[in-house]
């Protein structure tokens, strides 16, 4: 099953800053990404995840696009870094979200997801992403479990309301 989005029929376009993309992997939980989705990073967010995660280059998923920014979204990533809004990965993704019109911007963060929220993007976190992916039927009941509980024991910081929120949540989408 599919999404349907601005890009092509089916296929949401999202980009991701590096937070959701190392928590889903920290969870074994990317199949939430690859189906009805195209993902892209910039490059800045690529840098970020060969830092964190071992072995990122000869790891990273195929389905996963590098795409660098136009001169005059560089500009604005730029300028938003300087300012101290953001950080440069989080202010890269942002500014590629906005060159690309994703259909979704991916972020774990509060201030990049309020910045990207007030520049009229669609925002969603991890948990979002893997909630999207059970009610699609994308991942399996148990699929859907095994993630969450990887997500409450990745380096995601989620509080107990949250998480127990989302635990509810999911067990009504997989009735």
């Amino acid at each position: 099953m599919g999404c349907a989005g601005k890009g092509s029929p089916g296929v949401k376009r999202v980009v991701a800053d590096t937070g959701p993309i190392l928590h889903l992997w920290e969870a074994k939980a990317w199949k939430c990404l690859t189906a009805g989705c195209t993902v892209s990073i910039p490059p800045e967010v690529e840098a970020e995840l060969g830092h964190t995660l071992p072995n990122w280059l000869s790891r990273k998923p195929a389905w996963l696009n590098i795409a660098a920014l136009h001169k005059h979204h560089q500009r604005d990533a730029q300028e938003w870094t300087q300012a101290g809004l953001l950080d440069s990965g989080e202010a890269a993704a942002i500014a590629l979200g906005r060159q690309t019109a994703a259909d979704w911007f991916l972020t774990d963060d509060a201030a990049a997801r309020l910045f990207a929220q007030a520049l009229g993007l669609e925002v969603h976190g991890s948990l979002g992403v893997l909630l999207w992916a059970a009610g699609q039927k994308i991942i399996t009941p148990a699929e859907a479990k095994a993630s969450l509980d990887g997500l409450a024991e990745s380096t995601l910081w989620v509080s107990p309301r949250i998480l127990k929120e989302a635990r509810t949540a999911l067990e009504e989408l997989i009735k």
